[in-house]
């Protein structure tokens, strides 16, 4: 892997670009497995979609988020162990208090306030909103927290490349 890294960083790609490649090509990736998935879910259910075009967009700026979120992951990791404890500590309990399972609305004041503090309640709520046309948070707010954290990660991806962090021994 330290080869791989080593020819990666000795190209004559600025380190933007290499982040960029790397986030789009993750995310490409992502965008296939959740055609994959929505497809083969369509044989079983008969969920329609209400807002395909909030559905895309959704669909582009969580993938990228991921896809940065990946980077940071591989970069801060020093083994394949750390990256199951981002995943076990951090990315679940977002996931489980990220309105998946219930309505925001059914929250007291204060716990709902701290819920849009987790960016999967906007994932959640933009994708739902893509297939149900229901959402707990504006679909436009949502995908501009999305898109703007989107863009935080990348540059922290790029400013951690730039300094080396996590690149060479």
């Amino acid at each position: 892997m330290i080869e791989y890294i080593h020819e990666t960083i000795t190209s004559p790609l600025s380190y933007t670009e290499m982040v960029l490649a790397y986030v789009l090509s993750s995310a490409s990736r992502g965008i296939v497995v959740g055609i994959i998935i929505a497809v083969i879910g369509a044989f079983f259910t008969p969920v329609g979609v209400e807002h395909p075009l909030y559905l895309v967009a959704f669909l582009l700026v969580v993938t990228l988020l991921f896809a940065a979120l990946g980077i940071v992951g591989g970069l801060v990791a020093e083994d394949f162990d750390h990256l199951t404890v981002m995943n076990q500590f951090i990315l679940r309990p977002l996931v489980f208090f990220g309105g998946v399972f219930y309505s925001l609305e059914i929250l007291p004041s204060l716990w709902r306030t701290a819920s849009l503090l987790n960016p999967m309640v906007y994932m959640v709520n933009g994708v739902r909103y893509g297939f149900l046309g229901y959402s707990d948070v504006d679909p436009n707010a949502a995908l501009a927290v999305l898109s703007g954290l989107t863009l935080a990660v990348i540059a922290l991806d790029i400013a951690m490349f730039a300094r080396g962090y996590g690149l060479t021994d």
